[in-house]
């Protein structure tokens, strides 16, 4: 599919996740459907805001017959349409409002017709109370304190919660010291880490395999409870935890009290392993995993926690049989590949992460969606309107230079029709004569 059907089945896998991912009753089904129909929504590439409950469940099947692709949707004949509020001015009118929850709406639309190039805001003091109301950005639902409820996850893997710690500096590669991260993973019903690891950067890429090495490890979850962070609200993630039937919660804003949890894991580890590391030992980044790993597996899993008077590790294998696995078959690397979109140039080559990879010569000028490791880009798969169509070769000038040019396959002479304009009027006129 290309992006934006990607972009439409997302959002529609979005609504559909507590609908499949668990086996419920007809009529348990109806009224979790009746619940999401309730609210609206912004519908990418449409004017409308709600969706019918039988539309919920028509996806809902769909899914179950198909899995992510069958979301997709069918080609529009109504594409363009675009809404009274522009998403450049929606992202405006918000900033405007929290930068003053106590702007009236009349306010606003003065603003905004002050600022506009036609003296108008465009658009209705209606429509923008109704914009704001569903925005939460109403002065009362802007001031209004946020009730906080504690929550814990029934089962082992009910519930994932991810996020990022700075960490030490260890010895650089190349010399010197270097600062890195780390990133983790907590299952909340038990507090037992799938993973966690000291990374070299807070990136997408370092999320990512956090996240892959802790489902190989632990299965996978049902939900996975992430902030806001740009790197957590990449298409990349969606796209993975849709394919996985992972259903992504994002903190609210301004509201970090639901990651409670894993920030008291990084408490732990800041009193129980990082203040005790040796400070007259310099460390590669590879010993400091190996002993973070080390403390993990011994120390932290090992023991009794107060708020489940048991062991993490215990906690957690008391629910391994209702653990989701992935089929034996699946190759999960391949699974969390990037997908790009690079043009193939004239020489055959493409830039990805600052190299260059050769494609074959019939993509010339063509653009291919390339996907790859992240963390060990040395293959690179190539394909084309869909298909896989080899892979792409690290492009190594030195070598280059050696190698005859490159010819374009080009398809064979057609045989001449024998057609003229020039001889069909010359000849036409002298059947006239």
């Amino acid at each position: 599919m290309d992006a934006k059907a990607e972009k439409l089945a997302l959002f529609r896998y979005g609504l559909i996740a507590p609908l499949v991912l668990e086996t419920l009753p007809r009529g348990e089904l109806t009224r979790r459907a009746e619940e999401i129909a309730a609210r609206q929504y912004d519908i990418p590439d449409s004017q409308r805001i709600s969706v019918s409950v039988d539309t919920l469940l028509e996806w809902t099947l769909r899914y179950r017959r198909g899995g992510f692709d069958a979301l997709a949707p069918k080609p529009r004949q109504d594409r363009g349409q675009s809404r009274a509020i522009t998403p450049q001015l929606a992202d405006l009118i918000e900033r405007l409002k929290r930068e003053n929850p106590h702007r009236t709406g009349m306010t606003l639309l003065r603003e905004l017709a002050l600022t506009s190039e036609q003296n108008e805001p465009g658009f209705s003091a209606s429509t923008l109370y109704r914009f704001l109301k569903q925005r939460g950005l109403t002065e009362r639902q802007l001031l209004e304190p946020a009730a906080h409820r504690k929550f814990e996850a029934q089962l082992s893997n009910q519930i994932w919660q991810a996020d990022m710690l700075f960490g030490p500096y260890v010895q650089r590669p190349g010399g010197g010291k270097m600062q890195v991260f780390l990133h983790a993973i907590l299952d909340d019903a038990s507090r037992l880490i799938p993973h966690a690891q000291f990374y070299p950067n807070q990136g997408l890429d370092a999320s990512l395999d956090c996240l892959r090495q802790a489902i190989a490890s632990r299965g996978v979850p049902v939900r996975l409870y992430i902030d806001n962070a740009k790197i957590y609200r990449s298409q990349q993630l969606a796209r993975i935890a849709a394919s996985l039937g992972i259903l992504i919660v994002h903190t609210p804003p301004y509201q970090p009290e639901g990651r409670g949890k894993i920030e008291r894991h990084f408490r732990t580890v800041r009193d129980q392993f990082l203040t005790n590391l040796d400070r007259k030992q310099s460390l590669s980044l590879g010993q400091l995993n190996d002993r973070y790993w080390t403390w993990l597996e011994s120390v932290y899993h090992r023991s009794e926690h107060s708020a489940l008077a048991a062991t993490p590790l215990l906690r957690w294998q008391r629910d391994i049989e209702q653990v989701r696995q992935l089929p034996p078959a699946t190759d999960l690397r391949r699974l969390f590949f990037y997908r790009l979109n690079r043009l193939v140039r004239r020489d055959c080559t493409f830039l990805l992460h600052n190299q260059y990879y050769e494609a074959p010569p019939q993509f010339i000028g063509e653009t291919v969606e390339v996907r790859f490791d992240p963390l060990d880009a040395a293959d690179v798969e190539i394909h084309f309107q869909g298909k896989l169509q080899g892979t792409a070769r690290l492009v190594d000038p030195v070598i280059n230079a050696s190698l005859p040019p490159v010819k374009r396959v080009t398809a064979a002479e057609p045989e001449p029709t024998g057609i003229n304009f020039v001889e069909l009027l010359n000849r036409k006129k002298e059947e006239e004569e």
